[in-house]
């Protein structure tokens, strides 16, 4: 008899057991979201900060201008200048207030416009979950821009292997030049490509010397060339050198089909080499000791 209870038992905990994981489960399912156009009031912008050049940090920026806060908790970016860049998470953006998402863009395609949607998953106060999609300005034109150094630099870096050497310093103090070897060696792969020169930046200007608008061909059959970037400080100011965040972000100028008449890339230097750069300006402005 007490075998029998025991059995009773056991089925008893076993069933109790599956109903409480089969409730788990359903408990883990979200509703289906209820789809609506952006609720009036809320505007979307896709931007990226000034510290954020070196790399490919970005942020969608939501300006929540109805009366109750907006919980987002997934978003999708959309764009034909990049690939699709999906976001989950937990962002609270109270009523008449703006919030930030961080994402990581991918890497650019060449084209025009930027055109970008944004479809969010969110909730409004304590209302159901809702989907919405709408477009998301780019406001100061600085996605577009980081597509398009992607652009240039696929063009260019399809055209020709490009080798950054080490730099090295002619001269001392207020006559010193720092000087860069870039080297190209074209691949056979690309047509009509050239080099057109290199950028100065807020912290560095080119000395005469250096190829700052020039047009050397990197198609088939056109030979390996090597382009020295010569660079002194553009003013001798300690201030600008300790806030600065894109003193060493060069521009690579680059001609070709499809591309606009200013495309440029960021020469890609390592962590070394920019510091490099920095340590040059404190000797050649005599901040420090060589």
């Amino acid at each position: 008899m007490a075998s029998f209870r025991r059995a009773d038992r056991t089925r008893a905990a076993l069933g109790a057991i599956t109903l409480v994981a089969l409730a788990a489960c359903q408990g883990t399912d979200d509703p289906d979201p209820v789809e609506a156009p952006v609720p009036d009031g809320v505007v979307m912008h896709v931007d990226q900060s000034r510290m954020e050049r070196k790399g490919r940090e970005a942020f969608v920026r939501i300006d929540n201008g109805t009366d109750r806060s907006m919980t987002v908790e997934s978003l999708r970016l959309t764009s034909p200048r990049l690939p699709d860049v999906t976001w989950k998470g937990r962002e609270v953006v109270g009523a008449t207030y703006q919030g930030d998402v961080e994402i990581d863009l991918p890497r650019g395609r060449c084209g025009t416009d930027v055109d970008a949607t944004v479809t969010l998953h969110y909730r409004l106060g304590d209302g159901p979950l809702t989907v919405s999609t709408g477009p998301a300005d780019d406001i100061y034109g600085a996605i577009g821009l980081i597509a398009d150094r992607d652009c240039a630099e696929t063009t260019l870096t399809t055209a020709a292997d490009v080798t950054v050497g080490e730099p090295t310093v002619d001269g001392e103090g207020l006559d010193s030049v720092l000087r860069l070897p870039v080297t190209m060696s074209p691949t056979g792969r690309s047509t009509g490509v050239e080099f057109g020169g290199f950028e100065s930046t807020v912290l560095f200007r080119q000395t005469a010397d250096s190829p700052a608008d020039v047009s050397v061909p990197l198609g088939a059959g056109d030979p390996t060339t090597t382009q020295v970037l010569s660079v002194v400080p553009t003013r001798c100011d300690p201030h600008a050198l300790a806030e600065d965040k894109v003193g060493t972000l060069f521009g690579v100028h680059v001609r070709g089909t499809g591309l606009g008449e200013d495309a440029d890339y960021y020469l890609p230097l390592t962590r070394k080499q920019r510091s490099a750069f920095l340590a040059f300006f404190g000797t050649h402005c005599g901040f420090s000791r060589p």
